[in-house]
């Protein structure tokens, strides 16, 4: 009887040991940001622990804090964890390329948010921006009589969305706009300070600029704080969908935005991930749902003169940045978690 009751203690003692078969079977994804002190970061994060908990997963956030050494041992770190999935937003697309080859050869999923990495094997979710600064290229462009001088704030040269969303916007208006000169190109790093300086030093070298187009909204709300204080009544065409953008697409001055949203970015890419996590067939390359945002009096001045695009204003548009859960939650087929290109 001692015996039985040794061997009866000691399985017991095993079983607690070990994790519960429900914990066993719980899929955790490791988030790898490029820091979560940033509002657009923190956005993120928030929708994202929606998403994993609609999801039935567990997501761990860790902060590079800039750092590419520190994002490389966070994905390391990850790697030896066993996690279900690895999310990391790049610091630098190449420099990652070894340490994400390691976690594909063990087996685990890797998404590249927000920036095409070529490791063969992740997969990047990207936003259709070729197309999107077109259309925003396009709504300056009409909005100015097709003539004018105008500049352009980028983030940093090399990064796969600042250039793709530079490129579809200059290209388009190379094109089809002929007439309005682009007298700058500032590349800022996404730091509102650079715009700032960029926008007064153009407002005071090209006393007839006409509008200044952004890759992300803070950018343009830098510029726009400059040139108002200095008495210019410019146009704007950006990029983000962020709620501050509010009174400049009400009042006319930003005359098409693009909606891709910090909180619907975050879950998207949760639910991406644990899609993947769980064996479903997705595309290498995923591109954003997104949205083109003006006011309502704005796409009719457009549509008289002969742009059409389907649009919400920015009370829709309110909803919309926060209907992640009925736009990519898991009662949505897997079709939904990407747009045609």
């Amino acid at each position: 009887m001692r015996s039985i009751f040794k061997t009866s203690a000691a399985l017991l003692a095993f079983a607690l040991a070990m994790p519960s078969l429900a914990q066993a079977k719980d899929k955790v994804l490791g988030v790898a940001a490029i820091d979560l002190q940033n509002s657009f970061y923190v956005r993120m994060k928030e929708a994202g622990d929606v998403a994993a908990k609609d999801y039935g997963v567990r997501s761990t956030w860790q902060s590079a804090e800039g750092s590419l050494e520190k994002e490389v041992a966070i994905i390391e770190n990850f790697i030896n964890q066993g996690v279900s999935a690895i999310l990391v937003d790049p610091l630098d697309k190449n420099a990652l390329v070894p340490v994400i080859k390691k976690a594909l050869a063990a087996g685990i999923p890797v998404v590249t948010m927000g920036n095409k990495v070529e490791a063969d094997g992740n997969y990047s979710t990207l936003y259709p921006d070729y197309e999107n600064m077109a259309m925003v290229a396009r709504a300056i462009g009409v909005s100015l009589g097709g003539e004018g001088e105008i500049a352009l704030l980028v983030g940093s040269r090399g990064n796969f969305v600042s250039d793709t969303r530079e490129k579809g916007f200059v290209e388009t208006l190379a094109k089809e706009y002929p007439k309005i000169k682009i007298v700058g190109v500032e590349p800022t790093n996404w730091d509102a300070a650079k715009a700032t300086n960029a926008a007064q030093t153009w407002l005071t070298t090209y006393p007839d600029l006409k509008a200044i187009a952004c890759i992300s909204d803070s950018l343009c709300l830098a510029a726009d704080s400059v040139a108002s204080s200095m008495g210019s009544n410019l146009i704007y065409g950006g990029y983000d969908g962020d709620a501050e953008m509010k009174e400049l697409i009400d009042s006319g001055k930003m005359v098409l935005d693009v909606l891709t949203g910090a909180n619907r970015v975050g879950y998207w890419n949760i639910a991406v991930a644990t899609r993947l996590a769980n064996g479903e067939k997705l595309p290498k390359d995923l591109y954003m749902p997104t949205y083109f945002v003006t006011s309502d009096e704005t796409a009719k001045k457009l549509k008289a003169a002969g742009l059409n695009f389907e649009h919400i204003n920015t009370d829709k548009q309110a909803i919309e940045a926060k209907n992640y859960t009925e736009q990519l939650g898991p009662k949505v087929p897997v079709s939904a978690m990407t747009v045609g290109k």
